[in-house]
C-alpha cells in the first residue's frame, strides 16, 4: 500500500503539469499573443493581413505580414487556402500520352525536331574564328 501512494502522488503532480503546460512560442508569436482575440475578431470580419498589420503598427506593434499569417495559422488555427503550386495554364493543350513502341517515340522526336529546327540541328564543327572588324 505504501508503494502505491507515492506513485499516485507522482501521477497527480504530473497531471497538474500536463494541464498547465503551454507550448513555447517564438518571440514574434509571443509578441502577438496579447492581441489574439482582436486579431481573431478582425480575421472573422475578413480583414486582410496587411490591414491588421497597419492597425497593429498604429499601436507600436511592428510585425511583417508573413509573421501575422503564421500567427493566424499556428496559434489561431486558420487553414491555408491550399497548396500554392504553379499550375499549367488552362488554355494550353495537354500532351497526349507517349506510346510505348520505339518507332512512335522516334517519330515524335522527329516531329519535335522539325518544329524547332534551330534547337535540334547538328552543331557546326570547327574552330570559332572571330571577325576582325568587330574587335
Amino acid at each position: 500500500m505504501s508503494e502505491q501512494k507515492p506513485f499516485e502522488e507522482i501521477k497527480l503532480r504530473l497531471k497538474g503539469r500536463v494541464n498547465g503546460y503551454q507550448a513555447k512560442l517564438s518571440p514574434k508569436n509571443a509578441l502577438l499573443l496579447p492581441f489574439k482575440t482582436e486579431i481573431k475578431e478582425l480575421r472573422s470580419r475578413n480583414a486582410a493581413y496587411d490591414d491588421i498589420r497597419l492597425i497593429l503598427a498604429e499601436e507600436n506593434v511592428i510585425v511583417s505580414i508573413n509573421t501575422l499569417y503564421r500567427f493566424c495559422r499556428d496559434v489561431l488555427g486558420e487553414k491555408s487556402d491550399g497548396p500554392h503550386k504553379s499550375r499549367a495554364p488552362k488554355n494550353s493543350p495537354t500532351p497526349s500520352p507517349p506510346a510505348n513502341t520505339e518507332t512512335s517515340i522516334q517519330a515524335a522526336l522527329q516531329e519535335r525536331r522539325e518544329r524547332l529546327p534551330g534547337l535540334w540541328g547538328r552543331r557546326k564543327r570547327g574552330p570559332h574564328i572571330a571577325d576582325s572588324k568587330n574587335l
